[in-house]
């Protein structure tokens, strides 16, 4: 936060913001940077309360908590003439909301953990555990960060500031779809988890199997709707007849294997959840940095703003081969290890 506060002209510039766009983003982010504190207490409580046993729970909060950001912005850019600090300001309110909740769930309701003194004590093994597991996700949105600098700078290089916010809209439209997906991993993880730990292999891979066909699934449908209807879909976020139309072609191209994504997500995912946390780094990392990174720079200089836009289709498809062949070779040694089991029975 303090960093971001000092630093925030060179943070934005470097992110590819210009000079027509840099007072915006200014704006936005001087707020928003001060709601860090309950960003990150309300994102470690849901995730937290999920793996407590309360699923229903964890999602209420998040509804509630996107719901309330909804109305807010309503209320702060139309009503309130509060404009683009008004948005941060109702991400702010929504984000606090969730972190108390969490917190009451542990100090006032029914939770299976409590929150104790002599349980804030920092334990070094448990420390770099859970460390050594979350790295992958860790690297993954530091990766995405890194990976946003560059996608930026070659929309602006190749395409301006109506291409920077045809990026902002489409990534706007795959958050929407993704989330569900994120939900199915995210609620798959310590179903798998749990299970792999009592060597019940036969319901991880069911788990897997469940999880990846239904992702696929809805991914799919978005794909078809994406594909078949993408104005009214970019006509929700913007209605500038230019920016519609370089973001209804710059969706079409860039979520061209949106299908396929699914088999990534799921798989990156699971090899965390059994704790493999070097697969899972490679994983997480392989599709957003180490095969987009170098289409995000090679492909442009040969294809101009296409490139920009086919540079993620063929990380996903690359990165998906990749991720197939793990999580094989993954389930295959759990049926090894099933057999060596019932023949000592």
């Amino acid at each position: 936060m303090v960093v971001g506060l000092i630093f925030g002209n060179q943070i934005l510039q470097l992110f590819g913001a210009s000079e027509g766009s840099l007072q915006y983003a200014k704006a936005y982010i001087n707020v928003i940077l001060l709601g860090t504190m309950f960003n990150l207490i309300g994102f470690v409580f849901n995730s937290t309360i999920r793996g407590d046993g309360n699923p229903k729970l964890s999602a209420t909060i998040m509804v509630v908590g996107c719901g309330l950001n909804i109305v807010l912005d309503a209320v702060f850019i139309f009503v309130l003439n509060f404009g683009i600090q008004g948005a941060a300001l109702a991400t702010i309110i929504s984000q606090c909301v969730t972190a108390v909740w969490g917190l009451t769930y542990y100090t006032k309701g029914k939770s299976n953990l409590k929150l104790h003194k002599a349980n804030l004590k920092l334990n070094k093994s448990l420390v770099l555990t859970i460390a050594a597991i979350g790295s992958a996700p860790f690297a993954m949105q530091l990766a995405a960060s890194c990976v946003q600098v560059i996608s930026n700078n070659a929309l602006r290089t190749y395409g301006g500031d109506l291409a920077i916010g045809a990026m902002a809209t489409i990534n706007s439209i795959i958050m929407m779809v993704g989330m569900p997906i994120v939900g199915i991993s995210q609620g798959a993880q310590p179903i798998i988890g749990f299970n792999y730990g009592c060597k019940k292999y036969d319901r991880v891979e069911k788990t897997l199997k469940l999880a990846t066909i239904t992702a696929t699934l809805g991914l799919t449908i978005g794909w078809l709707i994406v594909q078949f209807y993408p104005e009214p879909i970019v006509s929700m976020f913007n209605s500038d007849a230019e920016l519609v139309s370089i973001s209804v072609d710059g969706i079409r191209k860039y979520l061209i294997m949106m299908p396929l994504i699914g088999i990534s997500m799921i798989g990156s995912n699971y090899i965390q959840s059994i704790g493999n946390a070097k697969q899972a780094m490679f994983l997480g990392l392989l599709r957003q940095v180490i095969l987009l990174v170098p289409m995000m720079l090679i492909l442009p200089k040969f294809l101009g703003l296409n490139g920009v836009w086919f540079s993620q289709p063929v990380a996903d498809l690359i990165s998906c081969i990749l991720t197939f062949i793990l999580v094989s070779r993954e389930i295959k040694s759990h049926r090894v290890k099933d057999t060596d089991v019932e023949n000592v029975a």
